[in-house]
């Protein structure tokens, strides 16, 4: 019984500390994929003070990111400093360049940006935002772009305080300028809803790219993998993910053109940075794990400069292989644009 009680106390010391208790996947393991590696040698971290960085791939061959609270690529957490950036990223993923678009030190807009947190999207020729309500987190307005991010035109609440459950959402990337969709839709998660945060679940919205300013557009996942539903009410909204482990802030996805798979990435606690990479052949499940906490290198989550672990996990599009086994991560641990290379493992 004493063995019992000390091993017991030990547990919840370094649970309470930022260790991990081991714990298993919430779904099961992927019979496509045996895992993921890192390679840590290839890591390249800049634009130090600048978190978030949501990508995407814009029609003209650059990615695009949106950082929070930095200033951005040449800036620090001071140096041109804006609660909400856009850069324009070109170039080899190892050698890349990434030049401040809308806020940040020495932008090429003249536009002063807006106040929040958002990802980003490429639809066609034109830039998406969907920027959280700075400090209330619980609804967002949609910002849009004709000149590849260097006017932003402010199109008003498109998920008010009623759709809090999508004040972030974590956008698919489906390729350039969403051309790989295969409906024409755009679509995207949920994140947990921080006064929810025993749900430790995701929804799933999606609207047809020519309606994306229209709120009464937006359908929300109603269904289930086997017999998919969509519903006009968010109140008949479903799950389409589920870790009772919970759900932290961050989710991000992008379709994989040489499996036919999307790539979900979810962080588990927030505080701590752990995260999960998750496969599916549709965006409402069912997921299969691919790597999950332990899987997965610390030096990819766990918290670093200022205490800070990663918030965001995404594989920009564009840096996709054609045979789908190398991709490159993007991820702010310690608030930086941090890069690296990493091997897709298919079976």
């Amino acid at each position: 019984m004493k063995i019992f009680l000390v091993v017991s106390v030990l547990c919840i010391l370094i649970s309470s500390v930022g260790g991990r208790v081991a714990a298993e996947p919430p779904y099961p393991r992927s019979s496509l994929f045996a895992g993921i590696n890192f390679h840590e040698s290839t890591l390249r971290r800049r634009a130090p003070g600048s978190d978030i960085w949501s990508c995407t791939w814009a029609g003209n061959g650059q990615v695009f990111a949106a950082w929070g609270d930095g200033g951005g690529f040449g800036g620090t957490d001071v140096k041109g400093r804006v609660s909400i950036g856009v850069a324009a990223v070109s170039g080899e993923p190892q050698d890349c360049k990434g030049v401040n678009v809308w806020g940040g030190i020495d932008p090429v807009s003249r536009q002063k940006p807006t106040i929040g947190k958002g990802t980003i999207l490429a639809v066609d020729s034109k830039l998406y935002l969907f920027i959280s309500e700075q400090d209330e987190w619980d609804r967002c307005r949609l910002w849009k772009s004709r000149d590849n991010g260097r006017n932003w035109e402010d199109k008003g609440w498109i998920f008010p305080e009623s759709h809090k459950i999508f004040a972030f959402p974590g956008l698919i990337q489906f390729g350039c300028a969403n051309r790989l969709s295969p409906d024409g839709y755009v679509y995207g998660f949920s994140d947990n809803d921080p006064r929810r945060v025993e749900d430790k679940r995701l929804y799933l919205f999606r609207v047809k790219k020519g309606q994306i300013e229209e709120l009464d557009a937006y359908e929300y996942f109603s269904g289930t993998p086997e017999k998919p539903e969509w519903s006009g009410r968010i109140q008949d909204r479903k799950s389409v993910f589920f870790n009772p482990e919970g759900i932290g802030w961050g989710t991000t996805c992008v379709f994989h053109p040489a499996s036919d798979r999307y790539l979900l990435t979810v962080t588990t606690h927030e505080n701590r940075g752990d995260w999960g990479l998750y496969e599916s052949r549709r965006p409402w499940g069912p997921w299969k794990t691919v790597a999950y906490g332990e899987d997965l290198p610390q030096w990819t989550y766990s918290p670093a400069e200022k205490d800070r672990p990663a918030y965001l996990h995404t594989f920009p599009a564009k840096w996709i292989s054609d045979d789908g086994t190398t991709l490159w991560c993007v991820f702010d641990r310690g608030d930086r644009f941090n890069l690296v290379k990493c091997t897709l493992q298919i079976k």
